[in-house]
């Protein structure tokens, strides 16, 4: 019997760590239940206009097909949301439905939010694309100190993306830590090497926008989630939008589905990442921000045009995905029959459970946001 717990006693040491470090794999099959039909939802508003009509169908259709719990879209055209519905459940279990003011995780879409306020600094000359780390991040590693604004926001700067750790779930996207400073969330990756030469490739990143958040705070002279509540959602009255902390009134219950299989996503702390990955907010509000931008509420059109512009690597060529400082920004040529160039900026956001979209057509002066409380699906 002393021999079997002599036995038992570390076997089952080993077998707990493996669970605490492996928990999101070991948990994301367990407990999911079957998805229930969600065909017969019906939006919660419905409008009288022909043109309202078919967008209303529209986002039947796409929630049908999307198997998501909520499908919340929002459309702005010159400076005025036009139309705006939301279908589905906040909250299934406890039969909760999902409205204009339900607020969903938005992922990397929170880097197009960053942006705007990174573009209140640079037209008020608090920052231009060339300010360095080390004059605004006294704590910034010598790799990360040399780095530029522009290398940071564009993601040619080489910072490495979420990796493994020596933490409790062992996988840092899954992080459940909560972090109490900026300063504490660089450490995350402070003294890691790049990846390259900054200006010389291009990795995607969220953590380039920890880094980028630090510069924010140091020339605002502000923490920074309260200098993008005062300069940019304030001013836009955008009141659904906010970062993503536990216990948020109104707020969606996020899922990963499987086929047909539903569970509620992995519990996670974004603390790490607000401004690249740690934002909640809403379609409507989404689009008061899409509409300030194209109409030159908040920033002019320089300052716009430089947020936009693809960033080139030292070798002249445009990044690969078209990055400027916090917006991808492509060409499409086949929207129309005709096949003219639609010029659209965007950036997606996939987060714990939840996906969205911000979409601007300068060209026809059109914003268009989706989210949903669902993993990414296509």
């Amino acid at each position: 019997m002393k021999k079997l717990i002599k036995i038992s006693v570390p076997t089952i040491s080993i077998l707990v760590l493996c669970f605490f470090l492996f928990k999101p794999v070991i948990t994301y099959n367990i407990g999911r239940e079957k998805l229930e039909d969600l065909s017969q939802f019906q939006p919660n508003i419905n409008h009288s206009k022909p043109i309202q009509k078919q967008a209303d169908s529209l986002l039947i259709s796409e929630f049908n097909r999307l198997k998501t719990p909520a499908l919340s879209t929002s459309i702005g055209i010159n400076d005025t949301l036009i139309w705006s519905n939301t279908i589905g459940y906040a909250n299934i279990d406890k039969g909760i439905i999902a409205d204009s003011t339900t607020k969903f995780r938005i992922g990397s879409t929170s880097k197009a939010l960053t942006s705007i306020g990174l573009g209140i600094l640079i037209k008020s000359e608090k920052l231009n694309t060339q300010s360095l780390v080390k004059d605004f991040v006294p704590y910034a590693s010598n790799n990360l100190s040399k780095l530029s604004l522009q290398q940071v926001a564009s993601h040619t700067s080489g910072i490495r993306s979420y990796g493994t750790c020596c933490c409790f779930p062992i996988w840092e996207y899954y992080n459940t830590d909560e972090y109490n400073s900026i300063e504490e969330s660089i450490a995350v990756f402070n003294n890691d090497e790049l990846l390259f030469e900054p200006s010389t490739g291009f990795s995607y990143s969220s953590y380039n926008y920890t880094l980028l958040s630090a510069m924010m705070e140091k020339a605002s002279e502000k923490k920074f989630l309260a200098f993008m509540k005062e300069k940019v959602f304030q001013p836009l009255c955008m009141t659904q939008t906010t970062a993503d902390k536990k216990n948020k009134n109104n707020t969606a219950t996020f899922y990963d589905i499987n086929g047909e299989k539903i569970k509620e996503s992995y519990e996670i702390n974004n603390s790490v990442k607000w401004a690249g990955g740690g934002f909640l907010s809403t379609t409507n509000d989404l689009v008061k921000l899409g509409n300030a931008i194209l109409n030159y509420r908040l920033l002019d059109s320089i300052t716009t045009a430089t947020l936009f512009e693809p960033v080139k690597l030292n070798s002249g060529q445009i990044n690969r995905e078209n990055y400027g400082l916090g917006w991808r920004n492509d060409i499409y040529e086949n929207i129309h029959k005709d096949g003219h160039k639609v010029n659209i900026i965007h950036h997606g956001g996939v987060a714990m459970g939840s996906t969205a979209m911000l979409i601007l057509l300068p060209e026809y002066n059109l914003t268009v946001a989706v989210t949903m409380n669902r993993n990414a699906s296509t």
